[in-house]
């Protein structure tokens, strides 16, 4: 069964405000203290508290901080560099989804503020993003999806003002709101007019960018629960809430994708392998989805093999040339098949500190396979001093631990 997470930015989102309505979903408390607890040991506690936003219930994160001064003793917020958020997520006794998720969140939130800077992410210093806050919100979302074992988290159209100008500080001159990093993050994102001040926070924009997807509907889905989350405002006009829908996909919700295809194939005798493997490449270059030789035995005991292609209908003559120009066949057979496929996705994973990209197909938001890239493998494992299986294995593991979502979709 799918468990599905439906996130409707109402007034905005906050990391603070989705843990709360989580929590107020039916995310179990504990789980969320335990790894919080374990990236942040004796600095903080939270709990959840019942207030009114524009007349309307809902739950807010209360924090209570240990001390102030530094790492150990509270609340940490200096700049930090995003190694050093990192590094207190992967040196922590998390469980590995949780682990994994959070850093792939921090990876994502790192890289879109290297970006907007234009500055190489290892020397990134995070100034507001660098305080405990940051941990805070996102290990506790991730441990509270993963405490809900959510499967698909879809967003809604997300509020944006103009309205509000951002003060200036160590890290950037004085600009309009919506943030940069912000617009960085929710590319891809239906966005609409908002009311002044600042309706979603970076923290949450990651949170959206690494583990959800667009979602221009309401799913279909057997509601089970909803949750309201509010920030600290309270301004008459709109209740600054956010609100989660947590359900179970209904049967016949969505089926895996399937397009018609053509498979174009020739018998050869009187090629060298070279010549096959030159022929195999044109039909590649020119448009084929999918290349393949079978060997077979023709008249007279001839061995022979049995150029084959892939490709979409309407590139069927362009595929038939090729075939006429790079092999010495005077025929080429065609017929229409019918494939059933995954949803493919690009994703980079972190391993040892650094990138590594990783096909993964997807169903229903699952992964189903992942393959990293040798390439980025072997360049981590080199530097890192790491057998390259181990390092290969890291990479996997930590895909099939995203639960990633779709990547398009409207949740109909």
């Amino acid at each position: 069964m799918t468990r599905l997470l439906y996130v409707e930015a109402v007034g905005g989102a906050a990391g603070d405000m989705l843990l709360a309505a989580l929590l107020d979903a039916g995310a179990p408390l504990q789980a969320v203290l335990d790894a919080v607890e374990a990236v942040l040991p004796e600095r903080v506690s939270l709990e959840s508290v019942e207030v009114r936003r524009a007349g309307m219930r809902a739950s807010h994160l209360r924090l209570q901080w240990t001390g102030q001064g530094g790492p150990g003793a509270g609340r940490y917020s200096v700049p930090r560099s995003f190694d050093e958020l990192y590094s207190a997520v992967r040196r922590s006794p998390l469980a590995p989804p949780v682990a994994s998720r959070s850093m792939a969140v921090l990876d994502r939130l790192a890289a879109a503020e290297a970006h907007v800077h234009g500055v190489d992410r290892d020397g990134l210093r995070l100034h507001e993003l660098g305080d405990d806050d940051t941990l805070v919100d996102v290990v506790g979302v991730v441990a509270a999806l993963e405490g809900l074992e959510i499967d698909r988290l879809m967003v809604s159209s997300i509020p944006l003002t103009g309205d509000t100008t951002l003060p200036a500080t160590g890290s950037h001159p004085e600009i309009r709101l919506p943030a940069p990093i912000t617009l960085e993050l929710l590319q891809g994102f239906d966005i609409r007019g908002a009311g002044a001040g600042e309706t979603i926070t970076p923290t949450a924009a990651a949170i959206f960018a690494t583990l959800g997807v667009p979602a221009r509907l309401l799913p279909r889905m057997s509601l089970d629960a909803v949750g309201y989350g509010a920030g600290t405002r309270d301004p008459s006009e709109y209740p600054n809430v956010v609100r989660v829908l947590l359900g179970s996909q209904v049967d016949g919700f969505e089926e895996a994708p399937a397009r018609d295809l053509a498979v174009l194939e020739a018998n050869i005798d009187d090629l060298t392998p070279e010549l096959v493997a030159d022929a195999a490449e044109a039909l590649r270059s020119g448009g084929a989805l999918d290349v393949w030789t079978t060997p077979v035995q023709m008249k007279k005991g001839r061995s022979a093999i049995i150029l084959s292609a892939l490709c979409a209908p309407a590139d069927e003559s362009a595929i038939s040339e090729i075939f006429f120009r790079a092999t010495t066949t005077f025929g080429v057979r065609s017929y229409g098949v019918r494939r059933v496929e995954l949803e493919r996705r690009i994703v980079t994973v972190p391993v040892s500190g650094k990138d590594v990209r990783v096909k993964v197909g997807l169903h229903q938001g699952r992964v189903m396979s992942a393959t990293p890239e040798h390439d980025d493998v072997a360049a981590v494992a080199g530097r890192a001093g790491r057998a390259v299986r181990e390092v290969h294995e890291e990479a996997t593991a930590a895909a099939h631990a995203l639960r990633l979502m779709p990547a398009t979709g409207d949740g109909s």
